[in-house]
């Protein structure tokens, strides 16, 4: 046997995704089995996985350390953490505005949390503060993707996506590796 270099990815910059424990993947059985692991694997594109358990609050260091990153896609997946909506107002179109003046021309996916109730009022303020970022940026002709939390698990199986109501396991993961992939895929070709 012997120790060899793999072949380069298909797509030689990374994707960055930036939020939450679900980001990081903390109720995936393994480590291949988050969703960005899955996405990479699907489509031959390497990663790195930006994911604060109990963090994730768009600081002004990781948003510096962020836009210092050379990558092909952005994924936005930070809402969960944010203590309330109003604070998520506050720093979302600015993470994504300072993100953007960094890079002008790199496709951003903005993602909202997973567990998403449609009967939770708190829940829709946060969808229409990423949607509202979306909808300023796409206006301005901008490369964005918008990814409702809602549509993240398959609709007849939400509850069993969760270990806890909150974090993925396997099977949430992959639905989000789903959904998140077929967005990836595409900003990759803008």
């Amino acid at each position: 046997s012997r120790i060899e270099h793999s072949a380069p990815y298909r797509y030689l910059k990374p994707v960055v995704y930036y939020g939450s424990s679900i980001t990081q993947g903390a109720c995936a059985s393994r480590p291949g089995n988050a969703y960005e692991a899955i996405i990479s694997n699907d489509l031959d594109c390497d990663f790195i996985n930006l994911g604060f358990s109990g963090s994730a609050l768009a600081e002004e260091a990781i948003t510096d350390y962020i836009n210092s990153l050379d990558m092909s896609v952005f994924v936005m997946d930070y809402d969960y953490n944010a203590p309330d909506p109003e604070y998520l107002a506050k720093t979302h179109e600015n993470l994504y505005r300072t993100f953007r003046a960094a890079h002008p021309d790199t496709p951003v996916i903005m993602v909202g949390k997973p567990d998403f109730w449609l009967c939770n009022e708190s829940n829709m303020e946060r969808r229409d503060v990423i949607y509202r970022t979306y909808n300023n940026a796409r206006l301005r002709g901008e490369k964005v993707i918008f990814i409702d939390g809602h549509s993240l698990f398959p609709a007849n199986m939400r509850e069993e996506c969760t270990v806890d109501n909150c974090h993925p396991n396997d099977l949430g993961m992959v639905g989000m590796a789903d959904v998140i992939g077929r967005a990836v895929e595409f900003a990759l070709s803008m």
